[in-house]
């Protein structure tokens, strides 16, 4: 598998998109702007029964955060080629711990390239920085920022009207603002390769080998910590509209990673997710899906974890500039795998999460958004469970 270095690619795609808006920039150029205030309870997911005032130095876990965003879009058809940049700065200002501020770049760019109707694919790269109110880190009164970055190439070759070719090259980049977090930083490079069929009612299923070399950067190897892995994933996918009103997307994947020097931290397993839409009425409709997680977690007592995740999530329009969603998400989580000498504390976490939304489209170029949430997390483990209630305004302007 070639080791290519994937990252000159963002310059290389960003430079072709002065040739999509040189022309019909009315057309094609869109402006975005955004202001943002939420109040949450507990924004460090501290634990019910921690000493706030001895971690925090106030007995106080809430605050206020406004999040500014401004940002614009571009999306041109050039023959064969369609061209799309997404970019976004936001400035996050917390009122009360003004040490969590921070201003995050996003974007998203991609060349959806045809060399002929029957040869095409896509070049794409992303960047998305984000508060990861999950994730655990060795350290109370501290926030996780993940940053993911990904770069991704893939073609595909249609052979005849039904069997088509894939492959590609990726690489994928996961970093987090704290030094010490369970998940970990990590990086991998790899490609992959297979075959996908397509129905005449455009109902397809694809099978892909995937291989991917991986590292954790900044970790030095030790006889409890590998520098190095390998992913080796199976995978089948499912795309299939039964009706006109229901569509389902469904992906099965065996995934075996090994570690360079160090077998303890091994871990193989299916994941998956299945997704499900149905337009019930003009006024409303469902989505829902479950997932199943398998993904690097590693302490002494653990190496990875393993579990699932199921949503529900309807949406009410009683107007043609009202909406109210509604979303119900659950998912629990074991973690396994303990170092050689060290027992498994058989640590099992529960999440569960509600949030109601009210849409009001006041403008054509403004929509307003009103909206609450409930965040509960129980584990088996002392200090790891949490709750935390929000509650936000937003505005949302496009020009």
């Amino acid at each position: 598998m070639p080791h290519r270095d994937l990252l000159p690619i963002p310059l290389l795609l960003l430079g072709l998109f002065p040739l999509a808006t040189h022309a019909d920039e009315l057309d094609t150029l869109q402006f975005k702007a955004g202001q943002s205030v939420t109040h949450d309870s507990n924004i460090f997911r501290l634990s019910d029964t921690a000493n706030t005032q001895a971690l925090l130095g106030t007995p106080d876990r809430a605050d206020t955060v406004s999040v500014t965003t401004a940002g614009f879009k571009i999306n041109k058809p050039l023959g064969l080629q369609r061209f799309e940049f997404d970019a976004a700065i936001e400035d996050h200002h917390y009122s009360r711990f003004s040490n969590l501020d921070f201003t995050a770049v996003n974007y998203a760019a991609a060349w959806r390239w045809s060399f002929t109707p029957a040869l095409h694919g896509n070049l794409t790269t992303d960047r998305r920085e984000y508060v990861d109110n999950t994730a655990d880190v060795q350290g109370a009164g501290q926030l996780n920022r993940r940053t993911n970055r990904s770069t991704v190439f893939d073609a595909e070759y249609e052979l005849d009207g039904a069997w088509r070719l894939v492959g590609g090259l990726f690489e994928r980049t996961s970093t987090s603002s704290q030094p010490f977090t369970f998940e970990g930083d990590s990086r991998i490079r790899g490609a992959e390769g297979g075959v996908r069929y397509v129905f005449p009612s455009a109902t397809s299923m694809a099978y892909r080998y995937k291989r991917g070399d991986g590292d954790y950067p900044g970790r030095v190897p030790s006889p409890t910590f590998a520098g190095s892995f390998t992913d080796t994933e199976h995978e089948f996918r499912l795309d299939w509209a039964p009706t006109a009103k229901t569509t389902l997307r469904a992906r099965v994947s065996h995934l075996d990673r090994e570690h360079d020097g160090l077998a303890a931290r091994d871990f193989s397993g299916f994941t998956g997710q299945l997704d499900a839409n149905w337009a019930i009425t003009a006024k409303t409709s469902l989505a829902g899906g479950v997932v199943r997680e398998l993904g690097s977690y590693q302490t002494s007592v653990a190496s990875y974890y393993q579990g699932y995740r199921f949503f529900v999530a309807p949406t009410w329009k009683p107007s043609e500039k009202t909406a109210v969603r509604l979303r119900y998400d659950h998912g629990e989580r074991s973690f396994k795998g303990p170092l050689p000498g060290f027992a498994a504390t058989g640590r099992r976490d529960t999440t569960n999460l509600v949030s109601l939304a009210l849409e009001w489209q006041a403008l054509r170029a403004l929509k307003l958004i009103a909206s609450v949430q409930r965040d509960r997390r129980k584990s088996t483990e002392p200090g790891f469970d949490y709750s935390s209630n929000a509650v936000g305004l937003s505005a949302l302007a496009s020009f």
